[in-house]
C-alpha cells in the first residue's frame, strides 16, 4: 500500500464508502499495477510511449523534458520511499545508464529553453534523431533493470548485489557511481528464459509460470499469481520441462496456494 499512498503525497485519503475503496483498487492495482507487472516477461518488454514530433525548438524541448521526467519517474518508482537500495549488478549498471540518459535529456531541454542559443533547422533534425536513439537505449536499460531484479528475486538475491543511492539521478553523483562499477562488469551471470514459460489456467486458477536458467545450467521455477505474488521454488531443476511439470503438479494438487484473496471462491 505504500506505493499507492505516494499518489496522494504519502498518506491514503479517507474514502466515503467501501465501494470507493474497491474502485480505486480496481483501477490502480488490478488495472495499472497488473499491466505494468506484465513487463516482467521478456516477451512483453516495456516501451516508452512514442508520438509524432516535428523538428522544432518547442517540440524537441517538450520531448526532452518528457523523457527526463519519465526516466526520473522510473527511478523514483524503483526506489519508492527508500534513499538506498540493494540492487543486482546489472540493475545497478542499468540505473547508472538511465542517469546518464536523464542528464542528456534534461540538458537538451535546458538548452532548447534558452532562446539566446541558436537552433538551426539542420541541427534540430539531428537532435531529433539522437533523441529517438536515446529513447530506444532507455527502453533497453529499463528492461535490463526489470529483468535483473526479477532474476535476482528468483535467486533469492544470491547474485552479486550493490547498494545504490537514488542520488544517482543528480549530475554531481554520476561520475562517482560510474567509478563504483570498475572491475565488476561481469559479476552477475546471464540468465535465459525458457520457451516453456507461459500463462496457465488450471482448476479455475490463472497464473504466470516463469522458468529461467541459473548460472549452473539448472532451471528456476517461479509462479506469479493473479495478485502478482511471486512463488519461487527453492529447488532448481535439471531441465525446464521438469520445472514446468512441477508447476502443473502444484496447480493440480495445491490450487488454493495461488488464489490469494480469491481462495474463498469456489473452484470451477
Amino acid at each position: 500500500m505504500a506505493p499507492l499512498a505516494q499518489a496522494w503525497g504519502g498518506e491514503l485519503p479517507e474514502f466515503a464508502s467501501a465501494e470507493e475503496v474497491e474502485e480505486v483498487m480496481q483501477v490502480i492495482v488490478q488495472g495499472l499495477w497488473n499491466r505494468l507487472s506484465e513487463h516482467q516477461s521478456t516477451r512483453n518488454p516495456f516501451r516508452l510511449p512514442r508520438f509524432e514530433v516535428s523538428p522544432t525548438r518547442q517540440a524537441l524541448h517538450d520531448l526532452a523534458r518528457t523523457r527526463a521526467q519519465e526516466l526520473k519517474g522510473f527511478v523514483d518508482g524503483l526506489f519508492g520511499t527508500d534513499d538506498e537500495m540493494l540492487l543486482p549488478q546489472k540493475a545497478h549498471e542499468a540505473v547508472v545508464a538511465l542517469a546518464e540518459l536523464h542528464a542528456m535529456f534534461a540538458g537538451a531541454a535546458g538548452l532548447l529553453a534558452d532562446e539566446s542559443k541558436p537552433a538551426p533547422d539542420q541541427e534540430l533534425k539531428g537532435l531529433l534523431r539522437n533523441m529517438q536513439q536515446m529513447t530506444i537505449a532507455a527502453d533497453e536499460q529499463i528492461n535490463k533493470a526489470v529483468q535483473s531484479c526479477k532474476r535476482a528475486r528468483g535467486q533469492r538475491l544470491e547474485t552479486m548485489a550493490t547498494v545504490m543511492s537514488r542520488k544517482i539521478m543528480s549530475a554531481g553523483d554520476r561520475d562517482s557511481e560510474e567509478r563504483d562499477l570498475s572491475g565488476r562488469d561481469n559479476e552477475e551471470p546471464d540468465f535465459i528464459e525458457s520457451p516453456l514459460s507461459q500463462t496457465v489456467t488450471r482448476n479455475g486458477v490463472t497464473v504466470r509460470v516463469d522458468i529461467y536458467g541459473d548460472s549452473n545450467g539448472r532451471w528456476i521455477l517461479e509462479i506469479v499469481d493473479g495478485e502478482n505474488t511471486s512463488h519461487v521454488w527453492d529447488e532448481h531443476f535439471e531441465t525446464d520441462q521438469q520445472a514446468l511439470n512441477e508447476a502443473l503438479r502444484a496447480l493440480d494438487e495445491e490450487p488454493l496456494e495461488f488464489l490469494g484473496r480469491g481462495a474463498k471462491q469456489p473452484l470451477n
